[in-house]
């Protein structure tokens, strides 16, 4: 028997050759299985170690800093949402994040580009969209730890320093693990004297299940001692709510009102706080503050807040987007310092917009599409002038319908928009040299 090099060997030989093949063949595949199971195994790993780095953008350098500036506020360890404050937190959402941006759902913003200019507005800006595009289509490299930021990434302290009173429950609150629920608070301020309100504020106590909070000043107050500060059950006395002084949600800026401005709190008012829970997964406890900033003297200008009503209008079921059209008209010479529009599943957009005595107009705010439990105060950069004889005009689109995923009726069904909200279908929050003199008429 001649082999392929030409020499020749015998018959057992040959058998023996084949019988010392086999087993190596066996051999080979068994390592080959077994490469192939510590592949899987840690495909994750190995596919992000050789993940060429294309970019000089870097994690702990560009990246970090922008989540530090947009982000970080809940993306925190313990905070509402997910942590993305380490690379090894940040790095497995990396293609979300990109994606997350590119379509602008996050940061969470529902005000159109273009239409009102507002100060609390996300600070992301173009250029840092393309550093994450880039970061993340370059391999998402880390980065040298000397480059991270000096201090604290993010702070759970008040924004505007100390407040100069602090209000809470005398009580922690239980939170279930599976909670999705609002809780009211009443708080007394036992003030001796009426105050001018500069800011409000409001700080979490446990950030990981308080989902936002609505805040109120209450005055007309009968049989309440015994509630004071304590969650509010269906049977307890009910307090008249006169001003919604402020919202918060998770992330977002705490504004201060310019110099010389600040809204009327009077002597022995209550706060009323409700809050949003949502749970974390376990029980746990929160117990929240209220922060109170004054101003040091009576403000020149005062706050007040105008609602723009749709409270009888009905929502029909219907295919086709529904418009609704109120109008609102100011009275006197005041301008407007923020804008709050209402946010339900039904809304698909609402335009406001203002037409001034000398034929002039402005659009105030355009919000599109829902989400949930996000309906944020929006403050202009500049106070908008509204003159007397200013007509505003709020126009909403409703979906009532079964292609409206978000319809929280299934079949859908008409319903007055008294039904679906206790809050305006638009607020105005606006200044005037005497809060008094603003007499505005909603038709």
């Amino acid at each position: 028997m001649t082999n392929r090099a030409g020499s020749t060997r015998r018959r057992g030989d040959a058998a023996k050759s084949l019988g010392e093949a086999t087993v190596a063949a066996s051999l080979c595949r068994c390592v080959a299985v077994s490469l192939l199971l510590v592949a899987v195994c840690i495909f994750p790993f190995a596919s992000r170690a050789h993940e060429p780095i294309t970019t000089k953008v870097r994690f702990n350098k560009e990246l970090v800093r922008i989540l530090q500036r947009n982000c970080l506020s809940c993306h925190h360890p313990g905070g509402i949402a997910m942590s993305l404050a380490t690379y090894e937190e940040a790095r497995p959402w990396a293609k979300a994040i990109k994606e997350e941006v590119l379509e602008k759902r996050m940061p969470p913003w529902r005000a159109v580009k273009g239409y009102g200019d507002f100060r609390n507005a996300p600070s992301i800006t173009q250029r840092d969209v393309d550093l994450i595009a880039n970061w993340v289509e370059g391999g998402a490299p880390k980065g040298d730890d000397k480059d991270l930021p000096a201090g604290p990434l993010f702070s759970n302290d008040w924004q505007l320093g100390k407040p100069d009173l602090i209000l809470k429950p005398p009580s922690q609150s239980k939170i279930a693990a599976d909670a999705d629920e609002c809780r009211t608070f009443v708080l007394p301020t036992n003030l001796k004297e009426t105050r001018w309100l500069s800011a409000i504020d409001f700080k979490p106590g446990n950030a990981a299940v308080v989902r936002g909070a609505r805040i109120y000043l209450s005055w007309s107050v009968t049989t309440y001692t015994a509630i004071s500060g304590l969650h509010r059950s269906e049977e307890s006395p009910t307090v008249m709510r006169e001003v919604p002084a402020a919202t918060w949600l998770p992330g977002q800026n705490a504004l201060a009102f310019d110099e010389g401005t600040g809204l009327r709190i009077p002597a022995n008012a209550f706060i009323e706080v409700t809050i949003r829970y949502r749970g974390s997964g376990e029980a746990v406890e929160d117990q929240s503050s209220v922060g109170l900033y004054f101003a040091r003297s009576a403000p020149r200008k005062q706050v007040s807040l105008i609602g723009i009503s749709y409270a009888s209008g009905v929502i029909q079921i219907s295919r086709e987007p529904q418009r609704v059209n109120q109008s609102l008209a100011i009275n006197d010479d005041t301008e407007a310092i923020a804008i709050r529009p209402l946010v339900h599943p039904l809304i698909a957009s609402i335009q406001a917009t203002t037409y001034r005595p000398d034929g002039s107009e402005e659009v105030l705010i355009w919000t599109r599409g829902y989400q949930f439990d996000w309906e944020p105060t929006y403050y202009f950069k500049k106070p908008v002038t509204l003159p007397k004889g200013t007509r505003v005009e709020v126009i909403a689109y409703f979906d009532n319908s079964d292609d409206n995923h978000n319809n929280p009726s299934s079949p859908p069904k008409a319903m007055r928009l008294s039904e679906l909200s206790n809050e305006p279908l638009c607020t105005l929050l606006v200044a005037t040299s005497d809060a008094d003199s603003t007499r505005s008429t909603a038709r």
